[in-house]
């Protein structure tokens, strides 16, 4: 749940960047993609913190890896967004089956541990800013 709105600051993108990837477009925006790049990171650092303070709240003090699964949670629309893609592609054979579902798992793998990264460490500081500001008298 927490990955639907990282990725509904860049599924336009990605469609282009699919485009280029797949169907032999040209994607000359690179400026344009590297602001969305740190939207998205943004994104999923604030969600993960969200999710993090309610988990906090809550007094579930397990937060590590559902702020790693949390902000990786993106890789999951982004595999689905590349099945929905699927149906545009001409693909006639098995081996274009494979290629194309085996590079989008592995792209989609990579966006996992990135932004599972990203939302780690951005909880991780979030504790130790809430953490370390109680004072023990």
């Amino acid at each position: 749940v927490g990955g639907i709105m990282p990725f509904g600051s860049c599924f336009l993108e990605l469609y282009f960047i699919m485009s280029s990837v797949w169907m032999h477009q040209y994607y000359y925006v690179f400026g344009v993609l590297f602001v969305v790049f740190l939207i998205l990171l943004l994104t999923c650092a604030e969600i993960t913190v969200l999710y993090n303070y309610f988990l906090l709240c809550g007094e579930d003090y397990q937060w590590w890896w559902r702020s790693f699964t949390t902000g990786g949670s993106v890789a999951f629309y982004v595999f689905g967004y590349s099945i929905f893609y699927f149906k545009q592609l001409e693909a006639n054979t098995f081996a274009s089956y494979v290629l194309y579902f085996g590079y989008m798992a592995l792209a989609s793998l990579i966006i996992f541990l990135m932004t599972g990264s990203v939302g780690l460490y951005s909880s991780l500081y979030f504790n130790k800013l809430i953490f370390g500001s109680i004072k023990i008298d």
